[in-house]
């Protein structure tokens, strides 16, 4: 169902992407082992992921692994890798992963760190080594994958060695902040571990007004509610075909809510969600809040800002002078993060009509 809160497990589930399904079952067909896997927030990435390695573990008998790096870190964002061992070893012997080749391995342990199982410790190489050889494909993939840049240790060699020494397992990474999971893998750094691994892109966009709108009246078909299409064009343009949020106004009016009701609801929720995702920003400098408040200011009307008109105000406000390196390092990092795009040399905007409310209103 279209309007199912929970991130889809079929691809018969999922909306406008067969087209990145297809690039992701040809890549893997062809044997590409690296996979990066990216999109706005609330885009559907999680879906995605579950519904096309469910399909390739029907249709090709290749089984996964999924570790959810946000959750791993939450519990500790200095030292993930007891929880990545620990969740990774129980998908393995939950999907018999490596059939019974996993009995006989002693531990599991990621970056020198060893943690108790049942009987014994395993060794996190040795496990990988196990997958490689027990199987003719598998897959490991890790979801919010730039959340693992607060781990104590550079996992990043690790995945060069699975890439470079296991022929049968395939990494995929995904993640909503792309230049902050680009930053992590560094894969342009020449002296990086991952440097010159050949890699394959798979960018989930944003529905076009159209899709969207397709999108609902199908959701709405699911559950035969026939709705007036113009009346869905303000759910349309505010929230921007994502399709996260497209999913929540459709649940609150399956649940009883009004059109009014729904949108206001989902509204709020989606600008809840952009503050607190902008909470790790905050911490570092209340710059950044300030340059997404003039942001937002200057592009009323015009759609995008100048980053020079952004500095003089923010020094404006600040009543003291930004030098141009660290003014670029703010912006830099705002379109990392995902809250700024750039459209041109110098000139930056604010993504979606979502984060514009939340920061005009600052």
């Amino acid at each position: 169902m279209l309007f199912d809160v929970h991130p889809k497990t079929s691809i018969t589930e999922l909306f406008g992407r067969r087209a990145e399904y297809l690039s992701f079952i040809e890549a893997v067909e062809k044997r590409r082992n690296f996979f990066i896997i990216t999109g706005p927030r609330r885009i559907g990435k999680t879906s995605f992921l579950y519904a096309s390695l469910n399909e390739l573990e029907k249709e090709y008998g290749i089984p996964y692994a999924v570790v959810d790096a946000r959750a791993a870190t939450s519990i500790n964002s200095k030292y993930p890798q007891r929880i990545i061992s620990e969740r990774l070893y129980k998908a393995l012997v939950s999907r018999g992963f490596v059939g019974g080749v996993v009995s006989k391995i002693k531990g599991i342990k990621i970056g020198g760190i060893e943690i108790e199982t049942d009987e014994h410790n395993i060794d996190i190489v040795d496990i990988l080594s196990a997958i490689n050889e027990g199987n003719e494909l598998a897959i490991i993939a890790f979801d919010e994958a730039q959340y693992l840049r607060f781990s104590n240790e550079d996992l990043t060699k690790l995945f060069a060695w699975v890439l470079d020494s296991l022929p049968n397992v395939i990494l995929v990474f995904t993640g909503s902040q792309v230049g902050v999971l680009e930053n992590f893998l560094r894969l342009e750094d020449g002296k990086a571990p991952l440097f010159g691994r050949y890699e394959v892109r798979i960018n989930l966009p944003r529905f076009n007004p159209s899709e969207s709108l397709e999108f609902l009246r199908r959701g709405f078909e699911e559950y035969s509610i026939r709705v007036n299409e113009r009346e869905l064009l303000p759910v349309v343009n505010t929230l921007d075909g994502v399709p996260g949020w497209l999913v929540h106004y459709g649940a609150r009016r399956i649940d009883g809510l009004t059109h009014d009701e729904a949108i206001e609801r989902v509204l709020n929720e989606a600008m809840k969600y952009v503050e607190t995702e902008f909470e790790e920003l905050d911490k570092l400098s209340p710059r950044y809040k300030i340059i997404m408040r003039i942001v937002a200011r200057l592009s009323e009307g015009r759609g995008h800002a100048r980053w020079d008109r952004i500095k003089n105000l923010a020094e404006e406000e600040l009543e003291e002078n930004i030098d141009e390196k660290s003014m670029r390092k703010y912006l830099s990092k705002l379109v990392d993060y995902g809250f700024l795009e750039t459209i041109g040399y110098g000139k930056y905007r604010i993504p979606d009509p979502v984060m514009y409310r939340v920061f005009r209103r600052m």
